[in-house]
């Protein structure tokens, strides 16, 4: 009956696409991402964790430096103004002398014009009692 063989040719025939595999597909691409969110957040959690520990860590290091450091200043401040220390660098260093009674002048209530003020004796002016010598620089910053 078939005697005549004919070659079959494919070219017009169009595949269509199977919606219900492209779907299965796709939910088996998908359906990790929400576990992996989950466990990506957890590692994150963790990680934020040590990262705020060890700066904690290291501000408190930090605390602690700074407190010693305030308390040394403190104390250098306290040793630098000793009374009897500046008596001592303006009497050695700077050369300074204790004011004599000529020198001293007394202003009662602001009011200067009615104060007289003390001549001083008539005998040849000292360097000491010129006034106050220039000022030396020291390594305290006096």
């Amino acid at each position: 009956m078939y005697t005549v063989r004919r070659p079959v040719e494919n070219v017009y025939l169009v595949r269509e696409p199977d919606r219900r595999r492209t779907r299965e597909l796709l939910a088996l691409l998908l359906s990790p991402l929400p576990p992996m969110a989950v466990l990506f957040a957890a590692i994150w959690t963790n990680l934020e964790t040590f990262r705020l520990g060890y700066q904690i860590e290291r501000l408190q290091k930090q605390k602690e430096t700074l407190t010693e450091r305030q308390r040394q200043l403190e104390m250098e401040r306290a040793r630098v103004s000793a009374l009897a220390r500046v008596e001592g660098v303006a009497r050695g260093r700077l050369g300074l002398v204790t004011p004599g009674a000529e020198q001293v002048v007394f202003v009662k209530d602001g009011a200067l014009g009615s104060a007289a003020p003390v001549a001083p004796a008539a005998r040849p002016a000292l360097p000491e009692t010129q006034g106050p010598p220039a000022p030396v620089r020291t390594e305290e910053g006096f």
